[in-house]
């Protein structure tokens, strides 16, 4: 009698339940880290205020490790979840991909800058969120690494992982390519919505999303997403330590 082999596994696939774990983590994170840096205010204020700016990008780092740990245990069924999002190590093709989008990249960002300025603020100059990073006059390099890490590292991982490899794909498996950037890209613009944020940054972070997404959709690569994001993140946070030290 002659053997039959096994049916092939079907490959898992992500689910809009999967989204569920990331909410949770993060919100999760978010309460505890809050008070966490309420119960440091109330026992040492003197130490919580001289250490302020650390404190705060501290806790901000510690949410993004929620976020991702929530991402990591939403992704854990699928396998292999960095094949599946597409993040490797990057590769020369991928450097190069990133320096030729650099100028497009920050022409656009140029033009939706002014635009938006026009609309939204009275034609007065919207305000980059990589100021609120510093709350204090940052001194020394110490505090420009943790902000990179922050900024360049954490942030652009997570939420690349997040916004591009699971909501984007999600939205592309329903909707045309079009209205799963559009959507993709308004939510990664509402997530960036707070009360130290500018609403006529608004617009910026949406045109972000979309540019992300699209990269996304046309390489089917993470790194070069996050490549592209970390090093917006990065020259901004550069850039805001160097006029603040002066």
């Amino acid at each position: 009698m002659e053997d039959v082999a096994p049916a092939p596994r079907a490959q898992a696939q992500l689910r809009w339940l999967d989204l569920l774990p990331v909410l949770v983590f993060t919100i999760l994170g978010v309460i505890l880290v809050f008070a966490a840096v309420v119960a440091l205010a109330r026992l040492d204020h003197f130490f919580y205020r001289a250490n302020l700016e650390t404190i705060a990008l501290s806790a901000t780092l510690a949410i993004y490790l929620a976020f991702g740990a929530g991402i990591a245990v939403a992704l854990r069924r699928l396998g292999s979840p960095l094949a599946f999002l597409g993040l490797h190590w990057p590769t020369p093709r991928d450097l190069v991909l990133t320096l030729a989008l650099v100028v497009p990249w920050y022409i656009g960002i140029a033009v939706v800058t002014a635009l938006s300025s026009a609309a939204l603020n009275g034609g007065h100059v919207v305000p980059g969120n990589s100021r609120q990073l510093f709350i204090q006059h940052p001194h020394g390099l110490g505090i420009l690494v943790l902000a990179l890490l922050v900024t360049a590292v954490a942030a652009p991982i997570c939420e690349e992982a997040f916004f591009r490899g699971m909501l984007f794909r999600l939205l592309r498996r329903h909707l045309p390519l079009w209205a799963a950037v559009l959507l993709s890209a308004m939510a990664f613009g509402l997530a960036h919505a707070s009360p130290t944020v500018s609403f006529a940054l608004l617009p910026v972070f949406t045109y972000m999303g979309i540019v992300l997404a699209v990269v996304y959709a046309w390489t089917g690569s993470l790194t070069n997403t996050v490549l592209l994001h970390g090093l917006n993140n990065a020259v901004g946070t550069v850039t805001v330590y160097a006029l603040l030290s002066r």
